[in-house]
Formats: C-alpha cells, structure tokens, sequence
C-alpha cells in the first residue's frame, strides 16, 4: 500500500507542476489568471480606453494563416507598440496577437479617423490581390478574448448572427479585379450593468473599400480602390476607421457568445431539436445492438461447447501479439486523452475563452494518459514482470509518434512563412516535456502493472475478490513467445470455415464499421465544418459530441463481441500447433552479408522478404481472434478515413498541394489513432466476454 500511495502522490505532484505551468503560461496578466483561464467581466466607465488587438489572417481554401502585421499592404504598427505575450494554446493555434493603433474611448464616436497612408510595393500588391481571390479573413479582438466580427441576418429566422473575422477585400466575378477593403466601421455593443459600469458584447466590423481618404459613412455612392498588379512604381493605399458605440439591451456579458452560434442555417429550436433526433436514432441503433449482445451472452453461458471453446481462445496466444499490445496501448493513451479533455470541455458553458482551455485540458490528459498506456500494456503482456524498456514503449509510443509527425509538418508550414509554425523554443519544450513527463509516467505505470499481477498471482491483494473481478488480471497466455528462447509457435496457412467477412478483413472492416460509422455520422459533419470548411465557425455542441462518442463506444465493443461469438462458432474442431521450423510455408530470413545489404538488389531482396514474412504472420495472425477482434473494433476509422478523402475530393477547395498534404496527414494521423482507440476497445471487450463465459461455467 505504501508503494502504491508513493506512485499516486508522484502523479499527482506531476500533474500539479504541469497545471502550474499551464497556469504561468496561460496568463498575460494578473488581471485574466484566475481560476485557470476562467475570465471575469472587464467592466468599463465612459471615456475609459479599449485597446483593439490584430492577431492573424486566414482562408478557408487553405491550411496557411499569416500574421496579420506581416502583410505587406496593412498600416505596419507604430514604434510604441509590441507584440504580446502568448499561451501555450495560443502559440499552438497560430496566433501572433498584437497591439493595434487604432484609439477606441470607451463611448466616445469617431465619424472618421485616418489611421495611415501605406506605400506599397508591386510584389505586396501582387500579395493582397493573391489573398483576396483566396478569401482571407483578418482576426481581430476587443476585450482580451471577443473577436471581430461579419455581421449577417438569418433568412430562416431574421436573426442577426456573427462569422468571426471580415474580409481583407473582394473580387469582381465578371472582370476578376480584386478591391482592397481599407475603410473599416467598427461597431462596438456594450451592455450598461450600472451607472458607469459597462461590457462590451458585441464588436462589429463593417469592411469598406474606398479609392480615397474620405469615409464614406452611410453612403454606397464612392468607388473602390482597385488593386493594380501591372503597376511598376509603389502606390499609397490610404486606410480610415470610424467608430461607433451601441448599447444592447438584450444581451449581457455572460451570453455575448450566442451571437457566434448556429451561425444562422437552422432557427435555434430546429438545431437543437435536429441534434436530439441523431442523437435518439443513435440511442435506438445502440439499443437494438445491446438486444441482441444480451442474448448472445445468456445463450452462451448456457452452452457448454460454448463455455470450453471460450475457455480455450481465451489462453490462445497469437503472432504479432506484442505488435498488438502496443497497439492497444496506443489506442488506451489515445482514449484518454480524447474522452477525457473533452468530458472537462463539457463543464466550460461559462468558460469564455473555451478554446485556449480545451487546448491545455488535452495535453493535459495526452501527458497523464501515458501512465495509463503503460498500465494496459504491461498487464496485456504475456510476461509476469515487463521490463521497464517495455513499459516505456507502451507509454510514450503515441506522444512520440505524434511529435515526429508535427515537426516533420511543422517544416512544411514553416517553409510557407506561416505563423502556424512552431517556433524552436516551443519544439523544445515540447522534448523536454516528453523526457521529462511522459518517460518517467511509463515507467510509473509499468511498475504499477508489474505490482499489480505479482499482488494477484502471491494472493497478497487486501481485498482478492475485488481485484479478481478485474478481467485484466487473469489474462494468460499459452505457448507465448517470449523472446527468451522458448519455441515460437504458429498455425500454417489454411483456409479458414465461416463467413468470407470473418475470413477477410477488408470485408470485416466494412461490416463491422458500418453501424458505428452510422451513429457518429451527424456530428462527424459539424466537426469537419468547423475544422476545416468554416474555419470562422466555433463548435459548441459538445455535449451531443460526448453522447454521440459514448454511443460510439458502446456499439464498437458489442460489434466486436458480435464478431467474437461468430468466431466461437467457427472455430476449427483441430487447431494444430506448429513451429515454424516445421512449416514447410514459413518464408524464411535471407542470409546476406554486410556488403549485400548496401545494394539495390540486396536492398530489393531484404525488402521482399520481410513483406513476405510479415504478411504471412499477418495472415496466421488474423485467424486468430484477438486480431479479427482489434480489426472489427477498428473498423470505424476506415469509413473515417474514406468520409475525409470524401471531404477532400467533393467538399474542400484547397488548391495548393501544401494544404492539401497538411490535410492528408492530419486526417491520417486522426484515423490511426482512432484505429488504434476503437480497436482497442473491441479487443479489450472481447477479452471480458471471453473471460465472463467461463467465470460463469466455473461457477455454476
């Protein structure tokens, strides 16, 4: 008790340092760094100052925003001004926050205001017209966390509702000319709570394009400025705001976020009631699953053949299987920290700057998670103590994996001079956090595990019938490969009874994937439009999203069982054992010298062979039924994976290739994991279902 108390007070004391990081990091002053990122109302008197805050541009057609100061055809900042400090979030997101020249008093109009005169180079004219045929948007923010805002009425309910950001310009259709948008009317509502005590709701942007100093104010009857990319001399592009302060009687502080919902497609009632309909056609496909699980069940623990073959499997070991023990704890790690940031998300309803927090909750739990993918994975290995070289493996698989493939891409954002890119302080902490952090928790979780099954199988567990009910614990292995010279066994090549889906595993994954592909499918489109599509839209829904996931869940781990119980049935009557000295089918290794394995024949040969033998593992592989197991829970990311080059093909308009891998890889990466998740839970279920039908017969 008193290692295991020394473990927890260990984990604690790391998340607490991580928090108080999160906390430092997070806060630009003492003002907003309370309640860890929870903001209190700013409450303004008349003629007090605003300060308006330019962050970035960006562009739904592609992946690559831009500081919004580096524009080379935008009034560059004055020398009194300067950046400000960022959040881990922040810098994660790509913002570049800064101080802006335009003089806001708290009240106060200003009808016409000239802010500068920009002399612009050819190559930055030839700059703004690019972004404006592209569809840049300009992301500023008013009051720390509220941002500009393109006003626009609903045609479903004549309701007014914001897109974050506005316009840098427009194009003509017809002539293909694009018009600079340099005159900007912001409008800023605020609600009065007393005398002399005001918040600001609401910042309206109203983009104008004008060929001269003047504003125009009210008027449609003033050309625009058109961006001529023949010129070969620098051209003065004058910019002009004004300002002017509206109260809003409707809307308080607490509820200013409202306007940013729905953003207008469906009446408010209709939403919500659209989302309660998925959400109740989920609960029914669940429900009909869950019949038909529960019968599968109590059928099976009154059959005996059943309870002997379940017994058998149960102990059936499998090639491959420390391949798919790190699978599971990747898809543990995995599971963690998406159920788990996005359970605290589900409590923010009040948390204003809910997407700086929801950032810090998931590395939060992506770090913790690796004492949970080191626990899973070391009590799923066949060995009784797992080196901590294992456990390590099983714990900080993911967050590696994961920081490769960002810094690899991170290259390909920082050649386009994004600010999306992380800068090399940030990839260091990012290092240092896994050295730091996740290595030493992997370890931590693999001594837990190795306690764990040394406590079960000593009998020195306080309360055994406790720990006994914990199906983790009882999993063994017959004839494991161990690596320490024991004799690897494997089944030959031979056509497999039952279904050609339990045979195949491309049909497996479409059969299996299908009625959980089905139950996400609704709030699978909202994510991706707000992802990807409509980058200015905020999703909100995350309530109906953890139901959705949790339904997810359900329906993955009864498939699989679905599925186990079909391979109970199908199972040979003779499973011959075999080393692989005896099979005549085993490919064996090449016997090259070092000299070989430097040529391109040798390269060749080695290649051809290791895809040969891991194919015929594979093969042995999946006729067991932890695998078929893994693949029928997994089998959802695949209709993921096509839903996303769906979105590409049809649905998308990237139009350079850099966009278009940073896509690919991202959504890659996504379903893997999810693979690697889901797959996870399916096996992990079937292992209970295997074990719970002969904890059954042992009883009775």
């Amino acid at each position: 008790m008193r290692r295991r108390s020394k473990t927890f007070v260990t984990v604690v004391i790391a998340v607490t340092v991580y928090l108080l990081w999160l906390c430092s990091s997070g806060s630009r002053s003492a003002q907003f760094a309370s309640n860890l990122g929870w903001i209190r109302p700013h409450y303004y008197k008349l003629g007090d100052p605003v300060q308006i805050i330019v962050n970035k541009v960006e562009s739904d057609v592609t992946h690559f925003p831009y500081s919004y100061h580096d524009l080379p055809f935008v009034c560059p900042p004055s020398a009194g001004k300067k950046p400000l400090h960022l959040s881990l979030s922040e810098v994660i997101r790509g913002d570049r926050k800064w101080e802006s020249d335009y003089k806001l008093e708290f009240g106060k109009d200003e009808p016409c205001t000239r802010l500068c005169d920009r002399r612009t180079q050819p190559d930055g004219l030839i700059r703004a017209d690019e972004m404006i045929q592209q569809g840049y948007v300009a992301h500023w923010l008013i009051d720390d966390e509220l941002p500009a805002a393109t006003t626009f009425i609903s045609t479903k309910d004549e309701k007014k509702y914001y897109a974050s950001g506005f316009p840098l310009g427009h194009t003509d259709l017809t002539t293909g000319k694009s018009y600079i948008n340099n005159h900007v009317m912001l409008v800023i509502r605020f609600h009065s709570v007393d005398v002399n005590k005001h918040t600001i709701v609401g910042f309206e942007v109203y983009p104008k394009s004008v060929s001269d100093a003047r504003c125009p104010g009210a008027s449609k009857n003033f050309e625009h400025f058109e961006i001529d990319t023949a010129a070969k001399e620098p051209i003065l592009i004058p910019f002009t705001y004004s300002i002017y302060w509206r109260e809003e009687f409707k809307v308080d502080w607490a509820n200013r976020w409202n306007f940013f919902m729905n953003s207008g497609e469906l009446e408010n009632s209709k939403s919500t009631q659209f989302h309660w309909i998925s959400l109740a056609n989920s609960f029914i496909v669940v429900g009909v699953m869950t019949s038909i699980v529960a019968l599968l069940v109590t059928s099976s623990r009154q059959e005996e053949t059943v309870s002997s073959a379940a017994r058998s499997l149960s102990v059936q070991s499998t090639p491959l299987l420390i391949h798919l023990n790190l699978a599971c704890s990747v898809g543990v790690h995995f599971m963690f920290s998406m159920l788990g940031s996005l359970i605290v998300s589900c409590s923010l309803s009040k948390l204003h700057n809910v997407r700086n927090s929801v950032i810090s909750v998931s590395l939060l739990f992506f770090v913790v998670g690796a004492y949970a993918a080191s626990f899973v994975g070391s009590l799923l290995s066949p060995l009784s103590e797992t080196s901590l070289g294992m456990s390590v493996v099983f714990g900080s698989t993911l967050p590696a994996i994961t920081l490769c493939i960002l810094l690899i891409l991170n290259c390909v954002i920082w050649a386009k001079d994004s600010p999306n890119a992380l800068p090399f302080g940030t990839i260091i902490l990012f290092i240092a956090a896994y050295f730091v952090l996740c290595i030493p928790l992997s370890v931590l979780g693999g001594l837990g595990a190795r306690r764990a099954k040394q406590s079960v199988q000593k009998g020195t567990v306080q309360d055994e019938s406790k720990s006994q009910r914990f199906f983790l614990y009882r999993i063994k292995y017959e004839n494991a490969w161990n690596g320490s010279g024991a004799t690897r066994t494997l089944v030959p090549a031979r056509k497999e009874t039952g279904s050609v889906i339990l045979r195949n595993p491309l049909f497996l994954s479409l059969a299996a994937g299908a009625p959980p592909f089905a139950v996400i499918y609704v709030e699978l489109l909202f994510v991706y439009k707000s992802l990807w599509l409509e980058k200015t839209s905020f999703y909100y829904l995350y309530g109906f999203l953890l139901a959705n996931l949790t339904l997810l869940c359900i329906i993955v781990s009864e498939v699989s069982v679905i599925i186990c119980y079909l391979t109970i049935l199908h199972k040979p009557q003779v499973d011959l054992e075999v080393t692989k000295r005896q099979d005549a089918n085993y490919p064996h290794r090449l016997a090259l010298s070092w000299r070989d394995c430097f040529t391109p024949f040798g390269v060749w040969r080695m290649s051809k062979s290791f895809f040969v033998t891991m194919n015929y593992e594979f093969n042995i592989a999946f006729a067991r039924w932890r695998w078929k197991a893994f693949f029928a829970g997994g089998s959802v990311a695949f209709y993921f994976m096509l839903y996303s080059l769906y979105y590409l093909a049809f649905v998308l308009h990237l139009r350079d290739f850099s966009s278009i891998l940073l896509f690919v890889c991202y959504t890659l990466l996504f379903n893997a994991l999810c693979w690697c998740g889901f797959g996870c839970l399916g096996y992990l279920s079937c292992c209970w279902f295997l074990d719970s039908i002969f904890q059954y017969a042992k009883e009775q």
